[in-house]
């Protein structure tokens, strides 16, 4: 039967019907003699732990080879519908114009959540006011959209200095969920907003959420945003909206820039590929997920 809209898989229930082994020591093989081969691409986000589950499931399975390739989001989601892939990684949700791309087939599983974070520098002369104050969403979509071009724009307090901001390349899962997840207004996407997009063009881009911590932890007056599991001590995380990122603030949706982590297939997977996703759904891959600094859906 013709699938009508993007099929999503994230209930343990869903998932059990398909199930074919969560234990730590060893899987029931759903068939077939000899290697198989799994490729994997997409999002930078998702990779650290898709890998991590990867290589825990070929120790199980010596006869799986997969490959992990953190190639952006709107590559790994093009490579599924292109079936140039068997699973591809995305920090976003699949747009509607994708699934119809692939002929309405795409199925998308959540696995995991995650914030992302707007970070500067520990070392920021105004840090410890902006710990303490935040930012509101209109703030936050000000300074991107280039109205507010130095800190003091923001508070009188603050210092003269010019912002560096700091953001993603184009195709990252991470900047397409920003830009559609930082509103004025509590309506203008950011990402739909003139103002950004023609001053997105003059940033500090980025390729990782790796690199966007260490470049603006060296950037004394910069900002920028990462995914929630990436913040550490080198930078700060600072309130939206009276709401500071944590795994409590991202599960209940209470902090504002939150999404879900994504593996997406061309039709319904099966085999190994089907097992695979089925580990990452289980207590070994919810346990890597929370290994990695992301949050975990149960277990």
């Amino acid at each position: 039967m013709e699938k009508k809209g993007i099929w999503i898989v994230a209930t343990v229930g869903m998932i059990a019907m398909f199930f074919v082994g969560w234990g730590t020591n060893s899987l029931i093989a759903p068939g077939g003699t000899g290697t198989t081969s799994i490729i994997i691409t997409g999002s930078t986000t998702c990779e650290p732990i898709i890998t991590e589950c990867a290589t825990q499931f070929m120790a199980l399975n010596p006869n799986i080879d997969i490959s992990v390739s953190g190639t952006g989001s709107g590559d790994g989601i093009s490579d599924t519908i292109d079936e140039q892939n068997d699973i591809g990684m995305s920090s976003r949700n699949i747009k509607a114009s994708e699934n119809t791309s692939a002929g309405n087939d795409l199925t998308d599983f959540k696995f995991a959540k995650d914030g992302i974070a707007v970070i500067i520098d520990a070392g920021h002369p105004d840090a410890a006011w902006l710990q303490s104050n935040g930012l509101t969403m209109d703030q936050v979509f000000l300074i991107y959209n280039g109205t507010y071009d130095t800190w003091d724009d923001i508070n009188s307090t603050l210092s003269s200095q010019a912002i560096d901001v700091h953001t993603r390349a184009d195709g990252s899962g991470t900047r397409a969920t920003y830009e559609e997840l930082v509103l004025y207004g509590g309506t203008e996407e950011l990402g739909d907003n003139s103002g950004y997009t023609s001053s997105v063009t003059g940033y500090i881009e980025v390729a990782s959420n790796t690199v966007m911590v260490t470049t603006v932890s060296a950037d004394q007056y910069g900002i920028g945003y990462c995914g929630f599991g990436y913040v550490d001590t080198s930078v700060i995380a600072i309130p939206v909206d009276g709401v500071i990122p944590s795994i409590a603030t991202i599960l209940d949706d209470s902090y504002p820039i939150s999404r879900s982590l994504h593996l997406t297939t061309n039709g319904e997977p099966t085999g190994w590929v089907r097992a695979f996703i089925d580990f990452i759904y289980g207590p070994v891959g919810q346990t890597v997920v929370g290994d990695e600094g992301f949050i975990r859906l149960w277990f």
